[in-house]
């Protein structure tokens, strides 16, 4: 069964779950047209969907992945986890600056074209969750599987908050999902409960609010 945690954790990673966000609102009808209050992603033409899940997924997954494996193969870190407390600094830090990064070429872009304000919701979600956890970080060990998850859930909860369909099985699935990978880091002994519980509710606290906020004020 530890084979079987360890793949749930890898697949379900933090850096996974804004793109595992992404398409489930791309890909799930949730309002009558692109024009409606709803707002719905789901009418984005495909070249649009393509640009900004390989945006998200640059800045957001490789560029992380790839300074992660470089710190790595240098010794800086002893695991692509980061399972050491002490070694979680850097890393996150960068993972903030990519992810402010997204949010100025996403700013740049919305001065040509007006783009959807969830986009700024969930990539200011990534550096507000990288930053506030990096300095978490430096009195305990927080989760950042759990935030990863609780990411999720916040920028959906908030998402259908706007749309005028509300579908309710990707909640039920990312619910599902969220039990999966706490359930797995438990099993792995990687994280007290105390450290999973804070670590999901700041992610899900910090993206549902950020991205409420980008749609209603912006």
């Amino acid at each position: 069964m530890r084979g079987v945690y360890q793949v749930i954790s890898w697949l379900f990673m933090p850096l996974t779950m804004p793109l595992f966000a992404l398409l489930i609102v791309f890909y799930t009808p949730s309002g009558i047209n692109f024009s409606t209050l709803g707002n719905s992603l789901y009418f984005l033409e495909p070249a649009s969907k393509r640009f900004f899940f390989n945006s998200f997924g640059l800045f957001g997954f490789i560029f992380p992945i790839v300074s992660i494996v470089i710190m790595r193969l240098s010794k800086q870190v002893e695991s692509l986890e980061l399972d050491l407390q002490r070694q979680r600094f850097i890393p996150l830090f960068l993972v903030g600056c990519y992810a402010l990064m997204l949010t100025v070429l996403l700013w740049k872009f919305n001065a040509q074209v007006p783009i959807s304000k969830h986009f700024f919701g969930l990539a200011l979600s990534g550096v507000m969750v990288a930053f506030v956890f990096m300095l978490i970080n430096l009195k305990t060990k927080i989760s950042l599987h759990a935030g990863g998850v609780g990411m999720l859930l916040g920028f959906l909860f908030s998402y259908y908050q706007d749309q005028v369909i509300v579908v309710f099985w990707p909640l039920y699935v990312a619910c599902i999902i969220a039990g999966l990978v706490i359930s797995s880091r438990i099993a792995l002994k990687k994280h007290t409960i105390s450290q999973l519980f804070f670590g999901f509710i700041l992610g899900f606290l910090i993206t549902f609010t950020l991205d409420y906020i980008s749609v209603k004020l912006f």
